[in-house]
């Protein structure tokens, strides 16, 4: 009896391809989250210029910087260890499945920008462990965090539909 396919693999290869995409979304969150860091802190903290107007602009900013940062990372580390058992390889390695790729990531771009502006500024004051942020304020973490959960979800699907096939 014939084992039942998931997107054209057995269950046992689909879950070790998600396992993977996990690992590699990981690593680009980290280098997401290091990016953003360092643009909301460093470069483009949001004391550098007063007015409520500069801090949006500035969280936006960090957001974009570090999601195309991950973005770039979590591309080649798909091509090469993520997506293995895909139709054709030199199809998915072409400018027109980066482009593809780069939409959907475009498109959770756009989400994880509106969650994370929306979430903070809805999110009241968190205090953990008698602080009120740990290099930037916690509501920014969780918002990050939270989006980036939905936003996995939303990639995943999307690029095994559209690029990895």
């Amino acid at each position: 009896m014939e084992e039942k396919k998931v997107f054209g693999q057995t269950k046992k290869q689909l879950f070790w391809e998600i396992f993977r995409f996990l690992l590699v979304g990981g690593t680009a969150t980290v280098v997401d989250y290091l990016i953003f860091y360092l643009f909301r802190d460093v470069l483009l903290p949001a004391t550098l210029i007063e007015g409520g107007a500069w801090d949006v602009c500035s969280l936006i900013i960090a957001t974009a910087f570090g999601f195309c940062a991950g973005l770039i990372v979590n591309w080649i580390l798909s091509v090469k260890f993520v997506f293995l058992a895909v139709k054709d390889k030199a199809e998915t390695h072409s400018k027109k499945s980066f482009l593809i790729f780069s939409i959907i990531g475009l498109i959770g771009l756009a989400i994880t920008e509106l969650g994370v502006v929306l979430l903070v500024y809805i999110f009241p004051e968190i205090t953990l462990f008698g602080v009120t942020q740990f290099l930037l304020p916690w509501e920014e973490w969780l918002a990050k965090i939270i989006m980036t959960c939905i936003v996995l979800v939303f990639n995943y699907v999307g690029r095994k539909i559209f690029v990895f096939k």
